[in-house]
């Protein structure tokens, strides 16, 4: 992994766009199919609201394989499932989401350890009430901590998920080298998350300073959006090219 500069993250963004180019439709089809699974998967009772964070990794790796595919000119088929659901990746990349969930639950534990049990209630009280919403004391230092902890797992889960499916890690080699993947570049990221700050705030400003907060409006913006989602994939894919070299193509239960 070489030292990458900070004007590679809008670069990245650009080759993002250049990706979603050649294949919008199919990639948009990916992402729909991706929502209506969330959507089945959200119904399911008690495990309803964990079963989309558990297989997000999953859903990470469908989508940079498809990133993959449509960079290379490849058609997106069914077929890009089969590495992904096969042995010993699938397993690695549930292992990797159970684990983000536990990391996921210890932060809000943190937090509700920070600010107290009596402000956990209220805060839950101005989810009902938000137009009476009163920040609790303490609860600005606490969400503070929480921010930085979260840096460096998201750090370390970015590029996990490929390197579990393109370079047949393991979860903890994969976490590994993903933190410190992105610490080599971090002015990079740092350019390439205010970059898309930037962009998505411009992209809704404009449509609802054209259309107002209308039914239409509101529609348009979800269906942007979804776009710029998907666009963020590619460009995922395209700092993972930049930094780790353009993937292979695993065969199904290639690895140890």
């Amino acid at each position: 992994m070489s030292k990458i500069p900070a004007s590679a993250g809008p670069a990245w963004i650009r080759e993002g766009f250049v990706i979603f180019r050649k294949q919008p439709g199919g990639l948009m089809l990916l992402m729909l199919a991706y929502l209506l699974v969330s959507v089945v998967l959200g119904i399911i009772p008690l495990l309803g609201q964990w079963l989309p964070m558990v297989l997000a990794p999953v859903s990470t790796a469908v989508f940079l394989q498809a990133c993959a595919l449509a960079d290379s000119g490849q058609r997106l088929t069914p077929e890009i499932l089969k590495p992904i659901f096969a042995k010993p990746t699938f397993p690695r990349l549930v292992g990797l989401g159970a684990l983000f969930v536990l990391m996921l639950s210890l932060l809000a534990l943190l937090f509700g350890a920070m600010v107290g049990g009596d402000a956990m209630v209220q805060l839950a009280e101005q989810q009902l009430k938000p137009e009476t919403a009163q920040p609790p004391a303490g609860a600005g230092s606490a969400m503070l901590v929480v921010f930085l902890l979260s840096l460096p797992i998201s750090m370390a889960m970015l590029f996990a998920a490929p390197l579990i499916h393109w370079q047949r890690m393991g979860v903890g080699k994969a976490l590994f080298y993903s933190f410190f993947a992105v610490w080599r570049a971090l002015a990079a990221f740092i350019v390439y998350f205010l970059c898309w700050m930037m962009i998505v705030m411009f992209a809704v400003y404009v449509i609802l300073l054209l259309v107002g907060k209308s039914a239409l409006g509101m529609a348009l913006t979800q269906s942007l959006l979804m776009v710029i989602v998907m666009v963020v994939q590619c460009s995922v894919y395209a700092a993972y090219r930049s930094i780790f070299g353009a993937p292979g193509a695993p065969e199904p239960g290639d690895g140890a």
